[in-house]
Parts: structure tokens; C-alpha cells; sequence
């Protein structure tokens, strides 16, 4: 059935879309445990890829679309087929897609698996969200390290030790990533701190003063009115060392006065998952990042 005969996808002012969102999935999918209903709407009110799916004339749910990606994928009461909505969404992004590359989902509902299936999509992995309230540490370091904060000068390095550290990691996904795709994510850090005005020092290089190697790593933004941490590694013959716990300490010590929790997303099945469970963090949203 072509779904686009009967619904239409059309744009959606982003503000008046940032509120339906808020309500109807947010509320119910708890994935930022956000400090404010304002602050949930101010996230997307300015963006330009928020979209209505409309049935008649009425609004029966929403997305926000890109080609090759939908996500943040709702419905609006009283329409609840999902198994409709995700067809004409999908149908629509196929249209504007570029078809030689996969169309994602990097935020599926896992409630709404079956659907996706459905529509053609496959499970790649699951994404956990997670938060922990921000503590008070007596952090010390050993003389042979020194922290460092990130600046541009640190980014060939910082790209590096990501390289190293994520090819030893068990999921394919993050073992393939090429060099170039870590020197993009290192400019996406920086991008994000300097459009977001978010100092420097939130983030902090374990500095090996033996090797001269930057060894860790914890790029740390802001997201929703919280510290979300980006990016979080130790050079794989660094660890099992307590890098990784005094970096979330210092982290921790940064926030305690300023912010109530500081968040970040693990792989489920991740050996990290593990660890920050150990330090206290819990869980928000499992989301499917989900291809076609």
C-alpha cells in the first residue's frame, strides 16, 4: 500500500513541533530526564527538520526528518497506529533519501520494534541513556600523569588516541571507524562546545608523561540544560590503571555545585555499561539505532 496516498508529510513550525513533541513522546519515553518542560521545547524550537504526518485533515503524529534519517518519532492522540505512521515515514524519507546509502533510525522506540521490522528496518544495536547525580571527590593523580585541557592544537592527538582505543573495542560499529571519521568527531566536540560556549575545562586529556601520549580522554558538552559526556576513553594499555574513574571524578567535582546530574549513552552489552553502573549511574531510554 502506498501510505503517501493517503497521509501527507509536510514541514511543521518547529517551535509549535518542539511542544507536541515534549508531550507525546518525551513524557512517555523519559529520555533526557529533562530539568524543565521549557527546556525540552527550546532543544528543537529552533530547528529546521521538524515535520507533521497528516491523515484528512488532521495531525495524527510527527518527526524530525532528514534524508536518510528519521527520528523522534511520535503519534498524536487519538491516532495510535504506529504501524501505519512508521510506513509513511518511511516511505516519504525513501523519497527524498539518497539511494545508494542506508536510511537509520537512530532513536527507535524498542516498545515499537515490531514495526520497524515491519517497514524494513533492522536492530543494529541498543543505546542506553544514563544519568548520575553529581558528587564530591578527592581525586589524586600519580606524578607520571598530567592533565591537560583540550584545545585545537590537541586535536590530531586527541583523534588518535580515539582511533586506538575504539578498533579494540568488541562491536564492529566502533572497531571500523576509520581515522577520519575520529578527526570528524573531534571537530564535532569542539564545534559543539563553541556554539554551546562551554568552557574548556569541562573536558579533560590524561597526559602520560612516560610515553608522552595523551592516554584518556573525557569530552564533556552540554545538552538540555545538563553536562552530557561525548566522548569518554582510556588508551587500551592504560587501562584497568583507575584512569577512567578519576577522570569521572574530576568530572563530577567540575558540576557538583553548578549542575544536579551529568548524563551520557553506553552500548547495551558495552564493558563500560558495567563500570558506570559501578559509579552510580542509572538508566533513562534504551533506544534501537535501527538501518534500512
Amino acid at each position: 500500500m502506498n501510505y503517501l496516498d493517503e497521509y501527507k508529510v509536510c514541514k511543521a513550525n518547529s517551535e509549535e513541533w518542539a511542544r507536541y513533541h515534549a508531550i507525546y513522546r518525551l513524557t512517555n519515553f523519559n529520555e533526557w530526564m529533562s530539568l524543565s518542560f521549557q527546556s525540552d521545547i527550546n532543544r528543537y524550537k529552533k530547528v529546521d527538520f521538524c515535520y507533521w504526518v497528516v491523515k484528512g485533515d488532521k495531525r495524527v503524529g510527527g518527526a524530525f526528518i532528514k534524508p536518510n534519517m528519521i527520528k523522534c518519532i511520535f503519534t498524536i492522540p487519538p491516532f495510535h497506529n504506529y504501524q501505519e505512521l512508521i510506513a509513511v515515514l518511511t516511505s516519504y524519507v525513501e523519497s527524498i533519501s539518497d539511494k545508494s546509502n542506508s536510511i537509520v533510525i537512530p532513536d527507535g522506540d524498542m516498545k515499537l520494534i515490531e514495526y520497524y521490522g515491519n517497514a524494513g528496518f533492522n536492530l543494529q544495536r541498543v543505546d542506553k541513556l544514563m544519568v548520575c547525580p553529581t558528587k564530591e571527590f578527592d581525586v589524586t593523580w600519580e606524578e607520571r600523569y598530567k592533565i591537560i585541557i583540550p584545545q585545537d592544537e590537541h586535536r590530531d592527538d586527541m583523534a588518535k588516541l580515539y582511533y586506538k582505543t575504539y578498533s579494540k573495542n568488541k562491536f564492529e560499529y566502533l572497531a571500523t571507524q576509520t581515522y577520519d571519521f575520529q578527526v570528524s568527531s573531534v571537530n564535532v566536540y569542539f564545534n559543539h562546545i563553541s556554539a554551546m560556549k562551554v568552557p574548556n575545562d569541562w573536558s579533560t586529556l590524561i597526559y602520560d608523561n612516560v610515553t608522552d601520549k595523551f592516554v584518556g580522554a573525557c569530552a564533556v558538552g552540554l545538552v538540555n540544560e545538563l553536562p552530557y559526556i561525548l566522548d569518554f576513553v582510556v588508551h587500551p594499555e592504560f587501562q584497568g590503571k583507575g584512569l577512567a574513574s578519576k577522570m569521572i571524578e574530576r568530572t563530577m567535582n567540575l558540576f557538583f555545585k553548578n549542575y544536579p546530574a551529568i548524563r551520557l549513552s553506553v552500548t547495551v552489552g558495552n564493558d563500560a555499561e558495567v563500570f558506570y553502573d559501578k559509579l552510580g549511574f542509572t538508566s533513562l531510554a534504551e533506544k534501537g539505532y535501527l538501518v534500512k
